[in-house]
């Protein structure tokens, strides 16, 4: 399943397009389209960049790369 979230502009006719991505085959297929009335458009959050020394003094545990006793059955 592919989860696309856009907004449509639908004109007088009723008519929208969707351009979707390319790992969506020809054939066919079930969508579900969710209407809101008064859609406002969100800015996208502002990627803030990581500063240099911003992992001082993180360390990971001596035994990060241990098996988990969860999943023991699994791994057999």
């Amino acid at each position: 399943m592919i989860t696309i979230e856009e907004t449509l502009v639908v004109d007088a006719e009723g008519h929208a397009m969707l351009t979707l991505p390319p790992s969506v085959k020809p054939g066919r297929h079930r969508a579900v389209v969710q209407i809101e009335d008064d859609v406002v458009a969100v800015p996208p959050k502002a990627r803030v960049a990581p500063k240099a020394g911003c992992l001082k003094g993180f360390r990971m545990a001596p035994d990060f790369d241990a098996p988990l006793e969860d999943f023991r059955e699994y791994m057999e």
